[in-house]
């Protein structure tokens, strides 16, 4: 076998380890960086951009891991910095704050109140932009300060960031919050309705509380809907589950607020359709559901014709909630239910024909809805509890040979 020449040895040698140096000259040692968990952007009063950032303290984490039972505030601190854009407040902590700033671990962009008022397109092109940011990093709109959620208290978590992120995931499962990675709600901007929602989170008591749906047209904030208006919203957009909804008892004497036939309903599944004649656009939102019940009024008997009314009173009430909800959208001429966009999945030609009068056609669309719901389970009790209380102690009816209602 012939040998290489030594100089083409030495070439390929040289080239090895040129591809070796370029893999490690942009290494750095954890203790010269400081771990961003969660940013925070708000506007001041003389319109620049103060950022927030919620970084982990060594020292205290390694506090907390080995004796715990120590402050949140040990494991983390909030430093702030200014400047005429988000860009220029960030790259300020390079000059102020020891110790460069590690942002590939970020996970919640909280904005202020003030600053989404005046858009948070503005901090979108440097979110997309920036490659040390994630695009599964959460977004977060509250109604105070986003400086004063990331230094409210998030226990039982140690992180601000963490009961964040917590808080949002268990208002997802409820049905009262929208998972805002900001993935998706680049796509919701991007879309024909143009009207994303995010996730809204706020504070009381210095401590990090309720869960939301922040409503946006375009990168404005328009508020926020909360409870039984956010399940509302959620079911034009999304399928449901796991949602507790109460009707109130029709007895007189039963005025207490926190008694009503209470209903978990299982799932619900939404198709928006949309009927256009020229101009005139119309929508149909059918609803399916299926829900079990959880707690009847005193008295109540689950017989057959009582179960066929819950079914109707559920659906009355879903398509109140509904109606209202989206009466209120159209006051603010915000498509936050996305009608734009279903109109432009399912009818493309008539979408191009409305598209730049959308912003005056919705405040006078018309809706029809056809709402059903399934209660399952009727068979698992035959009567509520005080129906078969008896002074003289008589076992219940049911299971003892008695007959059943």
């Amino acid at each position: 076998m012939k040998r290489l020449p030594n100089h083409c040895l030495l070439a390929t040698l040289l080239l090895l380890i040129s591809f070796a140096a370029v893999g490690c000259k942009d290494l750095q040692e954890v203790d010269a960086l400081n771990l961003v968990l969660a940013v925070g952007i708000d506007q001041t009063p003389d319109q620049r951009v103060r950022v927030s950032v919620e970084v982990v303290d060594p020292t205290g984490a390694r506090g907390q891991a080995s004796g715990g039972g120590g402050k949140r505030q040990s494991a983390t601190f909030v430093r702030e910095q200014s400047g005429e854009t988000v860009e220029q407040a960030i790259d300020k902590f390079d000059e102020n704050v020891a110790r460069k700033l590690f942002l590939s671990h970020n996970s919640v962009v909280v904005f202020g109140k003030t600053y989404a008022d005046h858009g948070i397109d503005r901090a979108l092109d440097y979110l997309e932009r920036n490659r040390s940011l994630r695009r599964n990093q959460l977004f977060v709109v509250t109604d105070g300060t986003a400086a004063d959620l990331l230094n409210a208290s998030g226990k039982p978590e140690l992180y601000a960031a963490v009961a964040i992120r917590a808080l949002v995931d268990q208002g997802v499962k409820k049905g009262v919050a929208v998972n805002s990675t900001q993935l998706r709600v680049i796509r919701e901007y991007l879309r024909p309705s143009h009207s994303p929602t995010i996730a809204y989170v706020t504070s009381a008591d210095s401590h990090i509380c309720q869960c939301g749906v922040g409503l946006f047209d375009g990168g404005q904030y328009k508020g926020h809907v909360v409870s039984r208006d956010a399940q509302a919203l959620l079911l034009f957009i999304q399928d449901t589950e796991q949602t507790e909804v109460v009707l109130p008892c029709e007895d007189a004497k039963s005025s207490q607020t926190d008694v009503g036939d209470t209903f978990r309903m299982l799932s619900t599944h939404t198709d928006v359709v949309p009927i256009v004649h020229g101009r005139d656009v119309q929508f149909l939102v059918r609803v399916r559901g299926r829900a079990e019940v959880e707690r009847l009024c005193p008295g109540s008997r689950p017989t057959t014709a009582s179960y066929q009314k819950w079914e109707s009173n559920l659906a009355s009430d879903m398509q109140h909630r509904m109606q209202n909800m989206f009466e209120q959208l159209q006051k603010t001429d915000v498509d936050s239910v996305q009608f734009g966009d279903v109109l432009f999945e399912r009818q493309p030609t008539a979408w191009r024909q409305v598209a730049s009068q959308w912003k005056t056609i919705f405040p006078t669309i018309k809706v029809k809805y056809d709402i059903q719901i399934q209660l399952l389970r009727n068979g698992l009790a035959s009567k509520s509890p005080d129906t078969e209380y008896s002074p003289q102690g008589l076992p219940p009816s049911s299971g003892q040979g008695g007959p059943v209602s």
